[in-house]
């Protein structure tokens, strides 16, 4: 994960770096979460940064362009994105899709004033909460989206591992299978594998699992 650094000589407030009008990065304390927040009104963002800074690396933008030049700069690294929509230039929409065009792996999230309608079908996004919003809000929005992750990469994994079983099993005789401490390995694995997502399952929304 990068590091929450951005070289500027000017401040704002003492929190935010600025380059020109452009809201820059803040840093929190932690280094294993990059959030993206996107949000022009200067006093929400301020309240929102406040209140999540502590626990991830927050990437603060006004505007869209400022956004996606986060996303450009983070590439990968990027974790989380919460985008709102109404902005004065260019949308919140707009940075989701240059998000889901980016070859980068986030979890977004629109957190916005503008009630979801049908247009929101072919948006691409994984969450959508409606203002207001607390700080405690977003941080639960943030930990639900990285479970998610996690249970993608875990079931994924799993995937792979359980047809390479099944492949086995169909190839080698069972005497085999039982004298092999690859095939017992892999057995352990994949029953390491189904815990973790058992225990991901439980802390998230059935919904918003994949079936």
């Amino acid at each position: 994960m990068t590091s929450g650094r951005c070289i500027d000589s000017s401040y704002r407030s003492n929190k935010y770096r600025l380059l020109g009008t452009k809201v820059a990065l803040v840093r929190g304390v932690s280094d294993d979460v990059a959030v993206l927040v996107l949000e022009d009104e200067t006093e929400l963002l301020d309240a929102y940064v406040n209140g999540l800074e502590d626990e991830y690396d927050v990437y603060a933008a006004e505007t869209a362009a400022t956004a996606t030049d986060h996303v450009d700069g983070l590439g990968d690294d990027l974790d989380v994105a919460l985008l709102d929509r109404r902005l004065p230039e260019r949308s919140g929409d707009d940075v989701l899709k240059y998000i889901q065009s980016a070859p980068i792996d986030c979890r977004t999230a629109m957190v916005t004033a503008v009630d979801p309608s049908l247009d929101i079908i072919d948006m691409g996004f994984d969450d959508y909460v409606v203002k207001p919003v607390t700080p405690s809000d977003l941080r639960t929005v943030i930990d639900r989206l990285l479970k998610l992750e996690a249970y993608d990469d875990v079931y994924q994994t799993l995937s792979e591992k359980r047809v390479k079983r099944s492949v086995l099993a169909a190839e080698l005789s069972r005497t085999e299978l039982e004298r092999s401490e690859e095939f017992a390995a892999l057995q352990s694995e994949i029953a390491d594998l189904e815990a973790q997502l058992e225990s991901i399952e439980s802390e998230i929304d059935d919904e918003a699992l994949p079936h």
